[in-house]
């Protein structure tokens, strides 16, 4: 494990970050969009980018644009964004943190308030991996 006050080299930075980011939030975000296609709304799991953003994409049949929660990487504070945008009332929350911060926990509990804030709807998956009174 590195020193956290010790920047990385942006190549390796990087690496550790694509690494983490499809082996600890690409299947999650892919089970997220089955759920949410199974509770009736239309959901996307894709990356794009170089560096790789993660990005689930969902929306109600009506609605012309998406909520999303989408994870990138901030290369020149090596630090990761996780970013929750509601498109029903256009508000954004942002949360910043380390590679590490690529995790169950974290990618749970936005996952959990991207529906339940944005769809009022809560996710079987998440809910099985936490006791009740978690939240």
């Amino acid at each position: 494990m590195s020193d956290p006050a010790t920047p990385l080299s942006t190549e390796l930075f990087l690496r550790r970050y694509g690494e983490t980011l499809l082996a600890r939030a690409a299947p999650l975000f892919e089970q997220a969009a089955l759920n949410a296609r199974q509770a009736g709304l239309d959901a996307m799991a894709h990356t794009a980018g170089s560096p790789p953003e993660l990005c689930l994409e969902v929306r109600t049949t009506d609605q012309p644009y998406a909520s999303h929660y989408r994870i990138e990487a901030d290369t020149a504070r090596q630090c990761v964004h996780h970013v929750l945008y509601f498109v029903a009332d256009g508000t954004t929350q942002a949360l910043d943190g380390g590679i590490d911060s690529i995790n169950a926990m974290v990618i749970d509990t936005q996952l959990a308030s991207l529906f339940r804030d944005g769809f009022a709807l809560t996710l079987p998956a998440v809910s099985a991996r936490h006791p009740a009174g978690f939240w």
